[in-house]
């Protein structure tokens, strides 16, 4: 399992539809309706810069990339793998 962190970025008009697909993909977590090997462990909204920080655990930053073309978020985002210090 590899630890990845997506940041994602919106226009203030995509705003609802963003918040929409957060909130089934939460609603997806807390249900334990995820594929397999995909785990999020948290989201962090930064007010008045439509920006999102989310924290998973994935098979791979590609495995990540590969599910977020099939959800098609209206965000632009980016995938990294980090190394987790603590």
């Amino acid at each position: 399992m590899a630890n990845v962190i997506v940041e994602h970025r919106w226009k203030t008009e995509k705003q609802a539809e963003a918040f929409k697909v957060v909130g089934s993909i939460v609603d997806m977590a807390k249900k334990g309706g995820l594929p397999a090997g995909f785990s999020l462990k948290a989201i962090n909204v930064i007010p008045g810069e439509n920006r999102a920080i989310c924290n998973w655990e994935a098979p791979s930053a590609a495995a990540m990339n590969e599910l977020l073309s099939k959800v098609n978020p209206p965000t632009e985002h980016k995938v990294t793998e980090a190394q987790k210090l603590f």
